[in-house]
């Protein structure tokens, strides 16, 4: 099967392996420093933030990606494109799903580290809102690839767009996040923001390891295989669902039930600057 007009998937997961990689290197670097006894200290003090679970999480999933990726590098782009662009789906999940989890640890570092607020308050809107919608949009526009393919193979022109279902549901999820960030619905998520810094990384870890497994049953079926038309649509929803409520788990982590409270002043102090304006 010839599809000139079309990129090469081969090349292009190289590239992809390449960002995995280099990604997972800068988690795994953030995640020793953490470990680190001062900040173990912090940590103590601090009580638990979901930070070091992220980024364990995010290193986890890279390497999945990294190495999914290198499996579908090796692929022929002559006789295998079909199933290369089944893969390509698979993989851009994992990808997806462990970059929005190391934005998730980055965030919640930043809000650690006590800094502008309006810094923490963009990395929360990347992380919840922004990079969910972007990989969800990103997978819906690998679904181009297994209808040319499709197409290809019957004879057809080896050109596709996208299937609207695609847009869809990146607008609709892009709406529900946003939503969430809201300031009424922010007080309701406060109750479980302890219970979604455990359960957001360890759903993605579950999710990773998953798709992994199906990634590479997919490399051992025949050149051919594709997703059915009925299974393309029902893996762009799961994967829009899935990125969906992971954003969500992630807004109710860094959600709190009101403002932060100004640190109280000690009366003696508030006596004292009486006290020196009396004096002058």
């Amino acid at each position: 099967m010839s599809c000139v007009p079309l990129a090469d998937l081969a090349s292009v997961a190289e590239n992809y392996g390449q960002l995995t990689g280099v990604l997972a290197g800068f988690a795994f670097t953030a995640l020793v420093l953490l470990l680190t006894p001062a900040q173990g200290g912090r940590r103590t003090a601090g009580g638990d933030t979901g930070v070091p679970l992220s980024l364990f999480v995010a290193f986890i999933a890279l390497i999945l990606a990294t190495l999914l990726y290198s499996v579908l590098a090796g692929e022929n782009m002559d006789g295998a494109r079909a199933r290369a662009a089944t893969a390509e789906l698979v993989d851009g999940l994992v990808f997806g799903l462990a970059v929005v989890t190391l934005l998730q640890g980055v965030t919640l570092l930043l809000r650690e580290a006590d800094i502008d607020p309006a810094a923490v308050s963009v990395a929360r809107f990347v992380t919840v809102v922004a990079f969910p919608t972007i990989a969800t949009y990103f997978i819906a526009q690998g679904a181009p690839d297994t209808l040319a393919a499709r197409a290809a193979l019957h004879g057809g022109d080896c050109t596709a767009t996208g299937p609207a279902l695609g847009v869809w549901l990146t607008a609709g999820g892009a709406v529900v996040l946003t939503a969430s960030l809201a300031r009424p619905v922010q007080r309701r998520l406060a109750a479980y923001a302890g219970i979604c810094r455990v359960a957001a990384p360890l759903t993605v870890f579950l999710a990773a390891a998953v798709a992994a497994m199906v990634s590479g049953d997919i490399a051992t079926r025949t050149p051919t295989f594709l997703m059915s038309p009925l299974a393309l649509s029902w893996f762009l929803v799961l994967a829009a669902v899935l990125l969906t409520v992971l954003g969500l788990m992630f807004s109710a982590a860094g959600a709190t039930a009101g403002p932060v409270a100004a640190p109280a002043v000690p009366d003696g102090a508030d006596r004292g600057d009486d006290a020196s304006v009396a004096v002058r």
